[in-house]
């Protein structure tokens, strides 16, 4: 029983999880991350350095502030350890002539004294607690937990853990007891941090996954309208939509996904979930109607992004042909996107090897097509860091697909870039 929980907590993998090599919705990023992405890539595409330079511009930043980070925790660290030691002491029934120290200094900086005390204790309860989570759950580290009463330690020394909530449910509807689960999942929404919204998220999935297979349509519909209420609606709605989708009621799933275009008509991610559903059930019109539809709508700045997963959506679910197109289209316009041409490429192979012609095919001819698409990459005129980029990509396909003749040929073509760098 899943309950909606990704893959990749479980050491082995779920049999209710799509294995696939579909769009999933990690691909499918939230535009309201990546619309600055995507604005500023828009009007620089005939940059040819611009996006390599921020990069490491951004790299280097960053790591300027993780070291900054580590400073600031060491700094932390030391001033709560001196915090403890200096100043306050515990045992003070112990030692009457560090009793009677204590006491003079009290009678100097009664201020300083309190806030000493203040931290000391605050820092002595926060490590008792911590010995307590690692004591009461000891035993539970090199065994799976089976009674209820394993559950409750795992969740009082992880109480904003998602994951340990949503076992302990599911260990309740192991034994067919649902009321128990859903006491267990109020329990964890109430418990959880309002700042850990994703913990939360995981619940209310959990929740709704609970209430589809155990409940009725009054309790679906009552759960997923407190999730609306609480959480993020267009994530909701995607989210109830995947659930019928695997109980294999499209027709609810494609109800959920037009609510959500209605909704969040400017969401790419909305208009690129609902295409794949429409493409996985065979509705190949249907969908590419649906991208027209989505262009009407979608800010301009999101059009590139829409057209390419659209496209990548063809290739894995439709016709290679048209995803070829839709690519061809879209370079034609921005022949400078490293992004676009790097996504092409990595389809084009994914593509033959998804239907095997490269084991069906052991003189290389299917992997051609990439070549050729290789070939034109290189042939144009980009910055060195671009050039670079492709030819190690090149060089790893061949390495990885061809023959050593292909892959000296690819080392040669480097060779022959780097000379006419320096003519």
């Amino acid at each position: 029983l899943g309950l909606g929980l990704k893959s990749s907590y479980f050491a082995e993998g779920s049999d209710d999880e799509d294995s696939d090599d579909e769009i999933s919705d990690d691909e499918i990023s939230d535009d309201e991350d990546t619309d600055n992405e995507e604005s500023e890539t828009a009007e620089s595409n005939n940059d040819e350095t611009g996006s390599d330079e921020s990069d490491d511009e951004a790299a280097e930043s960053s790591d300027e502030e993780s070291d900054a980070s580590d400073d600031e925790g060491d700094s932390e660290v030391n001033n709560l350890a001196l915090a403890v030691s200096g100043g306050f002491r515990w045992n003070e029934g112990e030692d009457d002539e560090a009793g009677s120290q204590a006491s003079a200094s009290d009678a100097d900086s009664d201020a300083s004294d309190d806030e000493t005390s203040s931290k000391a204790k605050k820092n002595n309860k926060r490590s008792k607690m911590q010995k307590i989570s690692q004591d009461v759950t000891a035993d539970l580290a090199e065994q799976a937990p089976r009674a209820a009463s394993d559950f409750e330690r795992l969740v009082m020394g992880s109480p904003d853990s998602s994951f340990m909530w949503i076992q302990f449910m599911t260990h309740y509807l192991g034994q067919s007891e649902v009321e128990q689960a859903r006491e267990i999942a109020e329990r964890a929404l109430k418990t959880i941090t309002p700042r850990e919204e994703q913990e939360k998220m995981n619940v209310w999935v959990a929740m709704l996954n609970l209430e589809h297979r155990f409940g009725t349509k009054d309790t679906l519909d009552e759960v997923l309208k407190r999730s609306l209420q609480f959480m993020n609606p267009k994530h909701v709605y995607l989210q109830m939509a995947k659930i019928y989708e695997r109980a294999d009621q499209i027709a609810d799933a494609e109800r959920m996904h037009k609510i959500a275009i209605s909704k969040f008509s400017e969401s790419c991610k909305v208009w690129v979930l609902f295409g794949l559903l429409l493409l996985k059930n065979d509705k190949i019109d249907e969908s590419r109607d649906l991208l027209a539809r989505a262009l009407r709508s979608l800010p301009k700045r999101k059009h590139v992004k829409a057209i390419t997963q659209f496209g990548q959506m063809e290739f894995k679910h439709g016709e290679p042909e048209r995803g070829r197109t839709v690519f061809e289209g879209v370079l034609g316009t921005y022949p400078k996107r490293v992004d676009l041409w790097s996504v092409y490429l990595d389809i084009e192979i994914s593509s033959a090897t998804r239907q095997g012609l490269d084991a069906a095919d052991p003189n290389g001819r299917c992997w051609e097509p990439t070549r050729k698409l290789f070939e034109r990459v290189v042939s144009m005129k980009n910055s060195s860091k671009k050039m670079k980029f492709f030819f190690k990509k090149w060089l790893k396909f061949e390495k990885d697909h061809g023959t050593e003749a292909t892959v000296e040929h690819v080392k040669q073509k480097a060779r022959e870039y780097v000379n006419s760098l320096g003519a």
